[in-house]
C-alpha cells in the first residue's frame, strides 16, 4: 500500500487528524430485477456494533450505502430503478448511487438520478471526509470514460477541499481496465486527484472483491450482490484507521479482509511536473523536446532514489530521459521524433521509477507542422457524444454538458452558444432557418441561427436519438420507447407512435413516405410518415439469432440505413439485417457490422466493420472495396461529402477514403486516443470532428 511505501521517507507520521469512528457499506452489481439481490440486502442495516472479525476489531452500525453501479440490468426503464430503490426500502440508510454500464447502455439513468437529486457525478460531506461519485459509464455505449467535462468539474471540486480532508472516490469501472480507450484517460483522472489526499478508490464491475494499488493510490472492488460469492462490502474508519472488509452471503459477518492501512494526512504522492511540453502546447518541429522535475510532496521531506526517467508518446513512442539531482528533486530531460506521427493531437507520459515505484504526469500535445491539415482547433471544455451539423458558414456543436454551439466554419470563432440543461447526445438538426437540439431532460428546443429560442417541446424521457426533418416535420425517437413527429415551424406534435417497448436511441432514416428505426425491444420497425402508424415490425439478426439476452443485442443504437428499396440495419451482436423496405421480409444478414451509411448517390452502403475496415457493398450486399481505417466497432456511420468518405476510429483516427475505388486519401489524430464516438461532418471544406478530450477539430479537405 502506498502509506507502507512511502514510510522510509515519508515526513508525517501514519496517521491523520482525528476523523470521527464511522461505517458505511459499499454495494456493487445489484443488477435489478435480480433476486438474490434483493435477498441479500435484507440484513440491512445489521446489527448496532458490527463484528469485523477479518480483523478482530468492531465497528460501528454504517451510516450510509454507496452503491458503485450496475444497479440494473438493462438500465432504469420498465420499473427496474424503482425496483432496485425497492431494495433498501426497509434500511433506514441513505444511498449514493452512481450508474455502471448496464445502467447507462439500453436506457441511460441519468434521468434516474437528477431526479434523486443528484446527477451522473456529484460530491458531499460526511464525517470530516469529502465523497466523490464519479460516472465512468458512458452514456448510452457499454465503454468507460471520463468526458472532458467530468474531469474539468473534478479539479474543481477538489479546490474547495482542503489538503489534510481524506477523500473517498466511488465510481463504477476499476482504473487502467482495457476497455478505456487508452492509458491517459486513466492518466487524466489520476493526476486531477494527486495534490488531494485520496485514501480509497471504490469500482465495481468485475463482481469481484479485491484490492489494487493503482499507480499509488488504493482501490477495491466491490463484488457483486448475486452469485456464489454474493455479498456486501463494510468500510470503517475507527481510531483513524481504515479497514474494509467483504461479507459473503453466507458468512456471519464481515470476514474477508480486503485491506487495512492508516488514514495519511495528506497526499505523499510527489510533485511531478511537466514543463515542456506544456499541457495542450502546439508542436510545429519533427522533433519535440521533452523536460520535466520531480521534488517531494509537500507532506514529505525527501524522496527515494530514482533510477531511471522515461517517456511514451501514445503508448507506441517510447524513450529513456536523462536525470539529474537538483535541490532535492530530480530534472529528467531528451528528445523525441515525431516525424512518425499523423498530425493532430496526442499524449506523452513521463514516468520517474524508483525502487519499483512509478510516479507519472500526461500532458496532451497538438503536432501541428508548417502546411498541416489542421485548419483550427477549439476548446469547449465537454466531451460529444454528437456528430457536428454543417450549414450556412457555420458548424453547430452539441456535448454532454448541455451546450449548444454556433461556430464559424472558416475559425472556429464562437458566435453563440446555450445551455440547455442536460447532455445532448443527438446531432443538431438544421432545418432551413432554425436549428434543433434535444438533450437528456427530453427537451427538444429550436433555435434561430442567431441563438434566440423559438419553441421547446418536452417529450416523455430523455431524447437521444438524433431528430431528422421530412416534409417539415421533425421526427425522433425517445427513451420512453415512443417515436415523435413535431410540426417544424411551431414544435407542435402531429404524431406520437407508441409501439416501441423499450428506449430508442437509433437516428431514423427516412425514404419515400416511411420512417425507419431501431429500437432496444429487439426490433426494427417502419411507420408512416404522413401520421405514425406502424406499416410492419421485424426482429433485428442479433435477437433472432442469439440464444439468450435478446435484449443485449438490439437494433438499438445504430441509425438503419435505405438503399434500393431494402433495409440495413446494424444491431449490437454486430450483425446487420438486410430488409426489403415495403414489406419488412428478411432478405440477408452480413456479420461484423458495427453501423452503416449511404453512398451520397443512394445506391451503396458504407460499412464500418468489426475488423477495422471500411467497406462499400451494393444494394445486394456484395463488396464494392475495403479500406483498412483501422475502425471499431462504434455505432456511428460513415459519411460521404463530395466523392469522399469520412470516418473516424474510436480512438480519434481520422480517416478519408476515396468513395470511387476506397484509397485512403489521408488521416489525422482528432484525439489523444480518447474516444470518438460522433461520425465525421463536412463542408467540402473541412472535416469536422468531436472528441472526449473536449475539442472540435477542423480538418482541412483538398
Amino acid at each position: 500500500m502506498l502509506i507502507a511505501a512511502f514510510a522510509a521517507f515519508a515526513a508525517v507520521q501514519a496517521g491523520a487528524a482525528p476523523v470521527p469512528d464511522f461505517t458505511f457499506l459499499q454495494v456493487s452489481d445489484l443488477h435489478a430485477p435480480m433476486a438474490q439481490s434483493r435477498e441479500t440486502l435484507t440484513r440491512l442495516p445489521g446489527p448496532d456494533v458490527v463484528e469485523l472479525s477479518a480483523f478482530g476489531t468492531t465497528s460501528p452500525k454504517p451510516s450510509f450505502v454507496l452503491a458503485t453501479g450496475d444497479l440494473t440490468e438493462f438500465g432504469g426503464g420498465s420499473g427496474w430503478f424503482a425496483e432496485y430503490q425497492s431494495y433498501f426500502k426497509d434500511s433506514g440508510l441513505p444511498v449514493y448511487n452512481v450508474l455502471g454500464n448496464h445502467d447507462n447502455t439500453w436506457h441511460a439513468g441519468i434521468r434516474d438520478l437528477r431526479n434523486q437529486g443528484t446527477a451522473g457525478y456529484y460530491s458531499f460531506d460526511r464525517n470530516g471526509c469529502h465523497f466523490v461519485a464519479l460516472m465512468s459509464a458512458t452514456t448510452q455505449d457499454p465503454r468507460p470514460s471520463f468526458g472532458e467535462e467530468q474531469i474539468a468539474w473534478l479539479a474543481e471540486d477538489l479546490k474547495k477541499v482542503g489538503p489534510n480532508t481524506p477523500v473517498f472516490m466511488f465510481f463504477h469501472h476499476p482504473v487502467g481496465g482495457s476497455e478505456f480507450a487508452s492509458l491517459y484517460d486513466r492518466d487524466r483522472l489520476l493526476d486531477t486527484l494527486r495534490a488531494s489526499n485520496v485514501v480509497l478508490m471504490m469500482t465495481g464491475h468485475s463482481h469481484g472483491s479485491r484490492y489494487d494499488d493503482v499507480a499509488g493510490i488504493d482501490q477495491i472492488q466491490g463484488g457483486s450482490t448475486f452469485g456464489g460469492n454474493a455479498g456486501i462490502t463494510f468500510v470503517s474508519v475507527k481510531d483513524n484507521t481504515l479497514r474494509v472488509a467483504y461479507q459473503r452471503h453466507v458468512d456471519p459477518n464481515p470476514s474477508q479482509k480486503v485491506f487495512e492501512k492508516p488514514l495519511q494526512e495528506a497526499s505523499l504522492y510527489p510533485n511531478v511536473r511537466l514543463l515542456s511540453p506544456r499541457h495542450r502546447q502546439t508542436i510545429t518541429k519533427p522533433q519535440m523536446s521533452i523536460k520535466a522535475s520531480l521534488l517531494p510532496a509537500a507532506s514529505a521531506k525527501k524522496l527515494p532514489p530514482i533510477q531511471k526517467a522515461s517517456f511514451t508518446v501514445d503508448g507506441e513512442v517510447n524513450g529513456d530521459l536523462t536525470i539529474t539531482a537538483d535541490s532535492g528533486g530530480y530534472d529528467a530531460e531528451g528528445q523525441v521524433q515525431l516525424a512518425g506521427l499523423l498530425p493532430g493531437s496526442h499524449y506523452l507520459r513521463v514516468t520517474f521509477t524508483a525502487e519499483g515505484r512509478e510516479f507519472t504526469r500526461s500532458c496532451q500535445f497538438y503536432l501541428d507542422a508548417p502546411g498541416s491539415r489542421t485548419g483550427w482547433r477549439k476548446y469547449i471544455a465537454a466531451s460529444s457524444k454528437a456528430a457536428p451539423a454543417v450549414a450556412g458558414g457555420r458548424v453547430y456543436i452539441a456535448d454532454n454538458a448541455g451546450y449548444l454551439r454556433a461556430l464559424e466554419t472558416s475559425r472556429g470563432n464562437e458566435l453563440w452558444s446555450v445551455q440547455t440543461g442536460a447532455e445532448i447526445l443527438a446531432e443538431p438538426l438544421v432545418a432551413g432557418d432554425r436549428v434543433i437540439a434535444a438533450n437528456g431532460l427530453g427537451k427538444v428546443l429550436a433555435f434561430s441561427t442567431a441563438g434566440k429560442k423559438l419553441w421547446e417541446f418536452t417529450a416523455g424521457d430523455a431524447v437521444y436519438s438524433s431528430p431528422v426533418l421530412a416534409d417539415g416535420k421533425v421526427v425522433f425517437g425517445c427513451n420512453d420507447g415512443k417515436l415523435y413527429a413535431l410540426d417544424a415551424a411551431t414544435g407542435a406534435k402531429l404524431w406520437t407512435n407508441e409501439d416501441g417497448e423499450y428506449s430508442i436511441e437509433s437516428k431514423p432514416f427516412v425514404s419515400n413516405g416511411k420512417v425507419y428505426y431501431g429500437c432496444w425491444d429487439q426490433y426494427v420497425r417502419c411507420v408512416n410518415l404522413s401520421d405514425g402508424s406502424l406499416v410492419w415490425k421485424v426482429l433485428g439478426e442479433g435477437p433472432r439469432v442469439e440464444k439468450a439476452a435478446k435484449r443485449y443485442y438490439s437494433p438499438g443504437d445504430a441509425m438503419p440505413v435505405v438503399v434500393d428499396n431494402k433495409v440495413f440495419a446494424a444491431d449490437r451482436s454486430y450483425r446487420m439485417i438486410i430488409l426489403d423496405a415495403a414489406t419488412g421480409e428478411r432478405i440477408n444478414a452480413l456479420s461484423g457490422v458495427a453501423a452503416a451509411g449511404p453512398s451520397a448517390d443512394g445506391k451503396s452502403v458504407y460499412l464500418r466493420k468489426t475488423t477495422g475496415d471500411l467497406v462499400k457493398i451494393n444494394s445486394q450486399g456484395e463488396a464494392i472495396w475495403s479500406a483498412p481505417a483501422e475502425l471499431n466497432a462504434i455505432p456511428t456511420a460513415p459519411a460521404e461529402k463530395d466523392g469522399v468518405v469520412f470516418v473516424a476510429s474510436a480512438r480519434g483516427k481520422v480517416s478519408a477514403v476515396n468513395a470511387a475505388d476506397g484509397k485512403i486519401l489521408w488521416q489525422y489524430q482528432a484525439s489523444p486516443q480518447l474516444f470518438v464516438m460522433s461520425s465525421v461532418a463536412s463542408d467540402g471544406k473541412n472535416a469536422y470532428v468531436t472528441a472526449f478530450d473536449g475539442t472540435v477539430s477542423a480538418i482541412k479537405v483538398p
